[in-house]
């Protein structure tokens, strides 16, 4: 008997098919999120996620403070998609747990000054934050982002609050990059996922766009034997990459 789909896909369907039986026509304004929700007796937390990806694969457009809409344009599957490791966990009957490692204000300097195309001495916010299957170690988060894109980074409970949902709360990103490699932690990454300077890490480098500017940069450190890349090539969509626990 074939496993049902999981919910927040079945959601995804559900508006796909609505588009595709001209029911949804491009530059209608799509139902709420809290009217899927009542519609469809599923969560807001599964609804948001449908509604995440369809953005991500060009279905919908979302504007903040007004709502979804169709989009003008033929939907483009994604060439690059990370789940994000709550998801990861929760997909995997885990429990994520989050620690906030530290929150402040810098300036743009060096290395990150050059990947964000920045001026030295720009201003930017950054956050550490920990992830955890119950006590295991799983992910190290750091993000920098822009104060003119994202002002109220810094405020966010990250402990209850992922920084991706509230950057796409701002704008869904027109672009991203992803740069995976093999390396030893460094001294961060060691203790804040109880590792030894010799443990081999999975780290991914994260740069997202809006329009022309790069707003956010991220990095996500895994120890090895927690995560794994998986690449798929079919005739039918041009690629993606997805990472997953193994």
């Amino acid at each position: 008997m074939a496993t049902p789909a999981p919910l927040y896909a079945q959601v995804k369907r559900y508006i796909t098919d609505r588009i595709s039986r001209g029911e949804l026509t491009p530059g209608a304004r799509l139902p709420s999120e809290h009217d899927l929700v009542r519609e469809l007796s599923v969560s807001r937390m599964t609804v948001s996620r449908a509604l995440r990806e369809l953005t991500q694969d060009g279905a919908i457009v979302r504007v903040q403070g007004v709502g979804s809409f169709v989009s003008e344009n033929r939907p483009k599957a994604s060439v690059l998609e990370i789940e994000e490791i709550g998801e990861t966990i929760a997909g995997l009957g885990g429990i994520h747990l989050r620690r906030l490692i530290a929150t402040r204000e810098e300036t743009a300097e060096g290395h990150v000054a050059s990947l964000m195309e920045l001026a030295p001495g720009s201003p930017l916010l950054y956050a550490a934050i920990a992830h955890f299957d119950r006590a295991q170690p799983m992910q190290l988060e750091q993000r920098y982002a822009r104060p003119d894109f994202a002002p109220d980074f810094l405020d966010i409970d990250f402990e209850h609050q992922s920084a991706y949902d509230h950057f796409q709360s701002i704008a869904p990103e027109t672009e991203l990059e992803h740069v995976v490699e093999a390396a030893r932690p460094n001294a961060l990454e060691q203790t804040a996922l109880s590792l030894g300077p010799d443990h081999p890490v999975l780290r991914i480098r994260r740069r997202t766009w809006i329009g022309e500017r790069i707003v956010t940069l991220g990095w996500f450190t895994h120890p090895h034997e927690t995560y794994r890349v998986v690449a798929r090539v079919s005739r039918v969509r041009s690629g993606s990459l997805t990472a997953r626990h193994g």
